[in-house]
């Protein structure tokens, strides 16, 4: 099994695509994953421009130049209802064009969060709701050969109580429901172990239906994204699980946070966070962590 790790977090010490990517040639990590997660959150966002296509081209360069490869995508993040819905669709279908252009065949997404529709007894009505956006999207996904992939959340994302897919059961039902080949799974490890789940039998029941993972740890109350062995999730379980049911994608790290969880947040001045120097350590430690983790069960590849 190959490492890979999200460019989110790296992007504050680069101002485009490209340059991001050239800061992991100092690190081991040779495998990407590409997150569109906060392109909405600014309204001037280079992506959002007409000359978005020109960067993601650059930056797919950029890793060739480098031997470096970006294997899954996170989808934009935006709210599924209302009159920005139609906004953040024109988002996710430019994100699935530009996964093309950086020969990225799997994009895992949130499903929408709808208040009014209620753990476990709206799964139906949570499935009808989010249908008509995800088959907008079908469209350019099978023109660009992308899966999308529906990713679990812990129990305390979900405010008062809305739907959510949780457990295996929830993202295969709901995989199901699209009755699309191009639909799959992602299992989120840290969200599974806020809520104590256990990672071997999830990853089994998901079977064909996974189509990746995102690694990440925490002290089991708060989603941390810290790096593995940090908390307290079970990776004898998790290594169970993908080897058992012959998991052949990327075990890829979703690590935002290398440095304290709120530190950005809760402190002012030069030491508020890590330089770049520090950033690149904390990711080659990283890798040396997984590294580790994957050669204990005889599955780690280069």
């Amino acid at each position: 099994m190959k490492i890979a790790t999200t460019i989110q977090g790296m992007e504050a010490y680069a101002d485009t695509p490209s340059q991001v990517v050239s800061l992991f040639a100092d690190t081991p990590f040779r495998y990407l994953d590409y997150d569109f997660g906060s392109v909405l959150d600014d309204c001037d966002h280079w992506f959002l421009r007409d000359g978005w296509r020109d960067e993601i081209q650059k930056t797919k360069a950029e890793a060739d130049r480098l031997g470096i490869r970006f294997v899954q995508a996170h989808a934009p993040g935006f709210i599924l209802q209302g009159k920005r819905a139609e906004y953040g669709i024109s988002a996710a279908i430019r994100a699935i064009e530009a996964c093309k252009i950086l020969e990225i065949s799997k994009m895992v997404v949130h499903s929408g969060f709808f208040p009014e529709i209620k753990y476990p007894h709206g799964a139906e009505e949570y499935f009808k709701t989010n249908a008509p956006y995800f088959q907008a999207l079908i469209p350019v996904m099978e023109a660009n050969d992308v899966h999308i992939l529906f990713e679990n959340t812990t129990i305390k994302h979900c405010g008062e109580g809305c739907y959510f897919p949780i457990y295996a059961k929830d993202l295969n039902a709901m995989v199901a429901y699209m009755n699309h080949p191009l639909f799959g799974a992602a299992w989120d490890v840290g969200h599974a172990n806020i809520d104590k789940i256990d990672h071997e039998k999830e990853i089994l029941e998901l079977g064909s239906n996974l189509g990746a993972i995102h690694v990440h740890d925490n002290r089991g109350f708060l989603d941390e994204h810290m790096m593995p062995m940090m908390g307290c999730c079970d990776y004898d379980s998790l290594m169970r699980g993908l080897i058992q049911s012959g998991f052949d994608g990327y075990f890829t790290l979703e690590v935002k946070h290398l440095f304290n969880y709120h530190r950005a947040t809760q402190t002012q001045g030069p030491l508020s966070k890590g330089n770049l120097r520090l950033k690149q350590e904390a990711l080659s430690l990283m890798y040396h962590i997984c590294k580790h983790i994957l050669s204990t069960y005889g599955v780690y590849e280069e």
